[in-house]
């Protein structure tokens, strides 16, 4: 026995019409996708805007850095709003007084004075030498030169007052203990005190042509160079510089 199959009216046609629409809702998906590889590409890319305003603020910085050690890096951050055109970017520092190692502040002025203003953080690392102790170090001893050496350092991550010159350290008197090999700061010494308050010092009395001598008491204690304040016989108080032990003179 024969069979014969009669396909129904108007399936080729559904089939075909199905077909078409699938592959233009894959064309549209294709096309979707391609648009948001492109958008994301050109906002992980910087503008060429954005790349001559960190051109700008990098050789700001490197020219106000370039005496602080070596091997400087400078790194800025781009910022992440997307702002209208600046034209002729113009670095400024947002506070003078700030430090120009570690993360910077920079400010960028576009246009003239009056033009609209960019805030961009910067970092700025730098290789500096700094003191440390060469051999421990007794609280109360003098610091000499075969107390101390020079030794390699980040700026940014040594402390804040630590010390970068041999000579801010010699002739101190160590305030503590300090171990080989110990970063030596500011407040890990302390200058000599040469007058004592309380103790009968000579002070002179110095001008075009004359010298004068006379003994007074001290009221302060002193290291070299400070001022201190003296009494003197009559009762009067005068103040005079520090210029050895138990010696303090007053220019005129």
């Amino acid at each position: 026995m024969l069979t014969a199959h009669y396909p129904r009216p108007g399936a080729d046609n559904v089939s075909g019409t199905t077909l078409v629409t699938v592959l233009k809702l894959l064309g549209v998906t294709l096309l979707w996708g391609l648009a948001l590889l492109s958008s994301g590409a050109q906002a992980n890319s910087p503008s060429p805007d954005e790349g001559l305003i960190e051109r700008r603020v990098k050789d700001f910085l490197a020219e106000r850095t370039r005496d602080l050690g070596r091997d400087i890096t400078i790194r800025v951050h781009p910022g992440s709003a997307r702002l209208p055109r600046c034209e002729a970017p113009q670095p400024f520092l947002t506070r003078p007084d700030q430090r120009l190692h570690g993360r910077v502040s920079v400010g960028v002025r576009c246009g003239n004075a009056t033009g609209p203003v960019r805030y961009l953080q910067a970092e700025v690392s730098v290789l500096v030498d700094h003191v440390v102790a060469a051999r421990d170090i007794a609280p109360g001893a003098t610091i000499t030169a075969q107390d101390i050496e020079l030794a390699e350092g980040r700026l940014e991550r040594l402390p804040r007052h630590a010390l970068l010159d041999r000579d801010e350290a010699l002739g101190l008197t160590a305030a503590r203990p300090l171990r080989t090999g110990s970063l030596l700061q500011s407040h890990h010494l302390r200058r000599e005190r040469l007058v004592e308050r309380g103790d009968v010092v000579t002070v002179v009395a110095r001008g075009g042509g004359f010298s004068v001598k006379r003994e007074a008491k001290a009221l302060d204690n002193g290291a070299l160079g400070d001022s201190v304040r003296l009494r003197i016989a009559s009762g009067d108080q005068l103040r005079a510089t520090v210029t050895g032990p138990d010696r303090l003179e007053i220019p005129f």
